[in-house]
């Protein structure tokens, strides 16, 4: 993992680890996870009466991110 610096003016990150804010100008890690969830196409108007078919459903992801602080990225191993 790489570490970058923390830019962001508005609100301090906050440390998925430890809880701790990141302030303005110190290093920082961030990892992203993809959730999987199932949509379908149809709107609720055009859906038939009788279950939907595994074909008419699509997998879309979404990304979280998490962020971590230096010494957790340290303690985990992540950064030597």
């Amino acid at each position: 993992m790489r570490l970058k610096k923390n830019m962001k003016r508005s609100s301090a990150r906050i440390c998925t680890e430890c809880k701790s804010d990141i302030p303005r100008g110190q290093k920082y890690g961030q990892k992203t996870k993809s959730i999987p969830y199932k949509q379908t196409s149809w709107t609720i108007d055009d859906r038939p009466k009788e279950e939907i078919p595994d074909w008419a459903w699509e997998t879309v992801y979404f990304k979280d991110e998490f962020d971590f602080c230096e010494k957790c990225c340290i303690e985990k191993g992540w950064v030597a």
